[in-house]
């Protein structure tokens, strides 16, 4: 056995090179004894790595460890041995033999700790002592944390006060496993082993974040990323069942991590010190001093040479630093609670002068605001007004805007929503025309709107009365009207929107309208209420490139019919479920019950919505009823079988024949459906002008029929009435641009006449898919 003297405490095996190919070794100490045979003595062999096993004169006094395990045992646990009294010689030499089997490929045997032969007691209360004078410190630094801990709950956005919280609790149970008196847990050594390491992972990390989250610093990318390592590292130690692998991880990876972050900790301090931050200075020495302390104490584990671990002692610097800030800051906080209370009615005396002086302010500008929201609804009045001349037709409309004002004693309110109707003369003919918009906005901006839209209207109509503008027909009259109001609204540049549907109806209550994204209209016969769009046709007034959208609608209303127009206050309702919550309804459908319930009556359903929700919008209706004294007429039923026969010998293409029999019939009884027979019949023999004259009768009684238009511009683009053809052809353009036959026509009329404005112009109304003329 090759023998040679060493120094304990101590690593047998500090390099690789050294590394023995047995991993066990006995270590040999010829000991006298002074002895006192009233006194028990015990051996402090301090930590031991791994096992041991410790024989005094050739017997066993003590071992710690499973012998030839795969597992480490205690390799961090002091030793402490009793001496049998009876193997002790009173005289002579005792030999004591320590047999170490090693754990670490390169380290072993008494490492750390201090070697020592004495009074049990004395052996034992002094290493009681020392482990519980750490605990009390661990206690301290608990309570600290937990007191940062209560400050973050009671004010949550002072997340510093979080991360230091978390560093103490995590410094507090690191040093606590490194306690020997962990062992009095019963815990397995490699479960606390691993706790320890896990805990040291985020010492570091913590203390970062606590000095970025009080100096309000950014979460720069390195410490993004030095995070990342650390939790894939941390991740790795929960599942690793081997301690060398983590104490290699933990010396060759985590630790030189650990000085970018000291770097990216002082990185912080130095520019909070530039900037003669007293927090700074106090945290700075304090930290300084635990950096040191954590050095040494790595140093140590490190087995680079032995000392005491004074991490422990350290930390309470850091604390002291810490303390004097909060005392600097309930100091500073007391002085000017202090200052507060002296001259607190001094203050509250300014400050009600101040909100005062606010509040006159605040008054006179609101009486100025009511003044504008004053004038502004006197500016619309007389622009909403209602003028109808048709007796066959009644009109209603109501107008609810939901901002409210009041101007010296007098209550207004003002809003985006309008109401117009006038009366015009086209082709001799009398018709009520009418629109109602909803001015995008809330109050005074939807004022503006409605204020627009209403001077461009009255002045459209106003023009309306000159000769040049009656001869115009309905369809070319309200595209001419909507032209001008999409050109203005578009001048604003996307600033100011509007939806509205504008509209004419006849004496015979054939309707024309567009919808510009206005809610879709309702029409209301005997007894059901129905929508008369199913989809979305045209944009707002003022949206780009809206013409390509425009299209003219048509449709008769009967004797009795109901037709309401409404903004989207109808639909836009507070509503209450069963549960009694609060929510907007998102039925379209709910109008539509409302309208039948009031048998669509004006007033009733405003009163029945009112009743079932809370309007939250502007809202207005405009009810167009038709009412017609004129009795039905019904053929006669000779008359009636006359036509039949002369509709089956056109069918046999005997059109001559026919043709002189419906003209004898009409001579006897003038009916639309006998001038469109014979029209057509005429048109197809190319008798172009007696064509047209049965065509626009039947036209004038049944306008309705698209068909009619197409004929009467294609006879009058034959007898070379270019002029006329082309006022067929545009009305029936306008109604329906898909007519290809129709489309075909009018742009080359249109050609032929040299009127290339007009036709770039309707140009613009056609997709690219529809541009192919």
């Amino acid at each position: 056995m090759d023998w040679r003297r060493i120094k304990i405490p101590g690593n047998l095996f500090p390099s690789k090179d050294n590394d023995p190919k047995t991993r066990t070794v006995i270590l040999a100490k010829w000991i006298e004894f002074n002895e006192d045979p009233n006194l028990q003595y015990s051996f402090r062999l301090g930590i031991i790595n791994d096992r041991d096993r410790t024989y005094l004169n050739g017997q066993l006094i003590g071992n710690t460890g499973e012998w030839d395990s795969q597992l480490p045992q205690n390799y961090d646990k002091v030793r402490i041995y009793q001496i049998p009294s009876l193997l002790i010689r009173k005289s002579g030499k005792n030999l004591l033999l320590i047999k170490i089997q090693m754990y670490f490929k390169n380290s072993g045997g008494i490492e750390q700790d201090q070697t020592l032969l004495g009074p049990t007691k004395q052996i034992q209360s002094s290493f009681l002592k020392d482990e519980f004078i750490k605990l009390i410190f661990l206690t301290v630094y608990a309570t600290v944390g937990g007191y940062f801990l209560f400050l973050f709950i009671r004010r949550r956005k002072d997340r510093e006060n979080l991360f230091f919280s978390l560093f103490s609790y995590s410094f507090v149970l690191y040093n606590f496993l490194r306690n020997q008196l962990k062992y009095e847990l019963g815990l397995p050594f490699l479960e606390m082993k691993r706790m320890e390491y896990l805990i040291i992972l985020t010492l570091i990390p913590f203390m970062y974040h606590f000095l970025r989250t009080l100096f309000k610093e950014r979460y720069v990318i390195i410490g993004k990323m030095l995070d990342l390592i650390q939790t894939c590292i941390f991740c790795f130690f929960v599942f690793s069942p081997n301690i060398e692998h983590m104490n290699f991880v933990l010396s060759n990876i985590v630790q030189p991590t650990w000085l970018v972050y000291v770097v990216l900790i002082f990185v912080i301090l130095i520019q909070n010190l530039k900037k003669k931050e007293k927090r700074a200075i106090y945290i700075t020495v304090g930290i300084t001093i635990v950096l040191i302390a954590a050095i040494i104490d790595t140093a140590t584990n490190r087995n680079y040479w032995v000392f005491p671990r004074i991490m422990g002692y350290a930390f309470l610097f850091f604390n002291i630093s810490l303390a004097i800030i909060l005392a600097n800051s309930f100091v500073k906080l007391n002085e000017q609670v202090e200052d507060l209370n002296k001259n607190l009615e001094h203050k509250v005396e300014e400050r009600t002068v101040a909100l005062n002086e606010s509040l006159n302010q605040l008054q006179i500008l609101k009486e100025k605001q009511d003044g504008d929201y004053f004038l502004t609804s006197l500016l619309i009045q007389p622009l909403a007004r209602i003028e109808n001349r048709i007796p066959e037709i009644k009109i209603e409309t109501y107008v609810n805007q939901k901002k409210k004002f009041q101007f010296r004693g007098k209550d207004g309110e003002i809003g985006g929503d309008i109401c117009i109707v006038g009366s015009i003369e086209l082709e001799s003919k009398e018709y009520t025309v009418f629109a109602n918009a909803d001015a995008m906005g809330k109050s005074i901006q939807g004022a503006g709107g409605a204020l627009v839209l209403g001077v461009v209207f009255q002045a459209v109509l106003s023009r309306a009365k000159t000769s040049d503008t009656k001869k115009k027909p309905p369809e070319i009259w309200l595209k001419d009207l909507y032209v001008e109001l999409q050109s203005v609204f578009a001048s604003f540049d996307g600033s100011m929107l509007s939806s509205v549907v504008l509209g004419m109806v006849a004496e015979n209550g054939y309707v024309y309208y567009i919808n510009a994204e206005h809610p879709w209209n309702i029409l209301y016969r005997d007894g059901v209420a129905s929508f008369l769009e199913t989809e979305l046709s045209m944009r707002k007034l003022g949206f780009p490139k809206n013409n390509t959208h425009f299209q003219i609608k048509t449709f008769a209303l009967l004797d009795g019919d109901v037709l309401l127009i409404g903004s989207d206050g109808r639909d836009d309702l507070s509503l209450t479920n069963e549960s009694g919550d609060r929510y907007i309804n998102e039925d379209e459908t709910l109008i539509i019950r409302f309208v039948e319930r009031t048998d669509g009556s004006l007033f009733p359903l405003v009163k029945e919505i009112e009743q079932n929700g809370e309007v939250t919008d502007d809202i207005s209706f405009l009810r167009i009823q038709y009412q017609s004294d004129k009795l039905k007429y019904t053929l006669p039923e000779e008359i009636r079988s006359q036509f039949t026969n002369i509709q089956t010998e056109v069918k046999k293409g005997n059109h001559e024949a026919a043709l002189r029999d419906l003209l004898s019939l009409i001579k006897k009884t003038s009916h639309p459906s006998f001038h469109s027979l014979a029209g057509k019949i005429l048109f197809h023999q190319k008798r172009w002008e007696d064509a047209i004259f049965h065509l626009k009768l039947a036209f004038t009684a049944n306008p309705s029929k698209e068909n009619l238009l197409y004929l009467v511009a294609k006879a009058e683009y034959e007898i070379n009435k270019l002029g006329e053809a082309v006022i067929w052809s545009e009305r029936l353009f306008l109604r329906n641009k898909s007519h290809k036959q129709n489309k075909k026509l009018f742009f080359n009329i249109l050609n032929r006449l040299e009127n290339f404005d007009k036709k770039s112009f309707y140009l613009e109304f056609l997709s690219n898919e529809q541009n192919k003329v």
